[in-house]
């Protein structure tokens, strides 16, 4: 088993003074046990690219070394991580991961090999001039990802392609050849997508000598078993979201890891016909109490949410459940606390604990993906 470095995290804290994401790395954790036990036997490369979905690459990086070093079941199984950038994978060297990291997008040109090969990385080879660099210069690296088109018509080789870079990748000394392909719709259950890649996968792998292969994501790892070969790549996943429109990520077990909080800084009281915010989008058919929240589409909160959004409020009778009044601005969202006993200061959830991010992506017509990646720099993480 490869030795550990002491990776570099966040620091934590309890207090902020608008808007923060609280980051439960026992939840992350407690996501990684639940991908060791929907398979048996698969080893795992995390996917922690667009900054660990939002959440802080360093210190997701430092989470999973940790529950390696707890876990030796997990260590001896864990094939590295993959990110999508040279500048994450620098970051990752910068504060200790010393164990694989593989390159989703692979490199374009020589100068990006060189850099593979700079920072010890595997990368996915997709298209045939990535292979003719490589067979060119194969010097420094040890390991690559060759990725098959098997549907998506994105990044992926042919299966003529393929089989051709296969054997002449393999044919190289001291290269190891992973074989990858990704599918399109395991979010999609009754879709015969899956299954269509799947079939495509083994035609393309018939007759070809003993090669580890990767197919499965969290779609896949969580629904179709199928599809986990020998390497299974969670993502979604391991940050507390379901993959699946139909399947909450509670029915998988699955905990949230970023809680997304602020607080009120001004409760306003409307009359009959006032309107709020830019645009007198919200109109109050009654007189109500609004909260205004120290947030917006400046920290990522989506400037699409509409009225009726749910947030969860911190009252003195416990968190309970409201919603969106208004449009979004850049740093203020505003509420309604008609029926809430709260006053300023009073904590917001705005997703994570007690409310899905699941549930305000779909009011979003979004996916939390997309909410977990656009919370911005501004937007402090901190660790628990």
């Amino acid at each position: 088993m490869p030795g550990h470095a002491t990776m570099t995290t966040c620091m934590s804290s309890d207090f902020f003074d608008r808007a923060v994401a609280q980051i439960n790395l026992d939840a992350f954790a407690n996501n990684l046990e639940r991908v060791r036990a929907a398979c048996s036997g698969q080893s795992y490369l995390p996917i922690i690219k667009a900054n660990g979905y939002g959440h802080g690459l360093e210190s997701i990086a430092g989470a999973l070394l940790a529950h390696a070093e707890r876990l030796s079941q997990f260590s001896n199984a864990l094939e590295g991580c993959a990110v999508a950038a040279f500048d994450e994978a620098q970051r990752l060297r910068d504060c200790g991961w010393d164990r694989p990291i593989v390159l989703l997008p692979g490199f374009i040109d020589l100068a990006e090999l060189n850099e593979c090969r700079h920072l010890g990385l595997d990368p996915v080879i997709h298209s045939p001039h990535q292979v003719a660099l490589l067979l060119a210069q194969p010097e420094g690296i040890t390991r690559v990802w060759l990725k098959a088109n098997t549907g998506m018509n994105r990044l992926g080789l042919n299966a003529a392609a393929w089989r051709e870079a296969y054997n002449a990748l393999a044919a190289l000394p001291s290269l190891d050849v992973v074989a990858m392909s990704h599918l399109a719709c395991a979010d999609e259950l009754d879709s015969p997508a899956t299954t269509n890649q799947r079939g495509a996968f083994d035609s393309l792998l018939a007759g070809v000598g003993p090669v580890r292969k990767t197919l499965a994501a969290s779609g896949g790892i969580l629904a179709w078993p199928q599809t986990h070969y020998d390497i299974v790549r969670p993502g979604i996943m391991l940050y507390g979201s379901s993959p699946f429109a139909a399947r909450s990520a509670q029915s998988f077990e699955l905990a949230p890891v970023m809680t997304l909080k602020s607080r009120l800084i001004a409760v306003n009281a409307l009359n009959v016909g006032d309107a709020v915010g830019y645009g007198a989008t919200f109109v109050a058919d009654k007189p109500m109490r609004i909260g205004v929240v120290s947030i917006g589409y400046g920290d990522g909160y989506p400037r699409k949410a509409p009225t009726g959004t749910p947030v969860l409020v911190e009252t003195v009778t416990g968190k309970q459940r409201t919603s969106l009044v208004g449009r979004v601005s850049m740093d203020m969202i505003t509420i309604d606390v008609t029926d809430l006993q709260v006053d300023v200061g009073a904590n917001v959830v705005l997703w994570g604990d007690g409310l899905p991010a699941d549930d305000i992506a779909q009011h979003c017509q979004t996916i939390a993906y997309e909410l977990f990646c656009q919370v911005t720099a501004r937007v402090p993480r901190q660790t628990s």
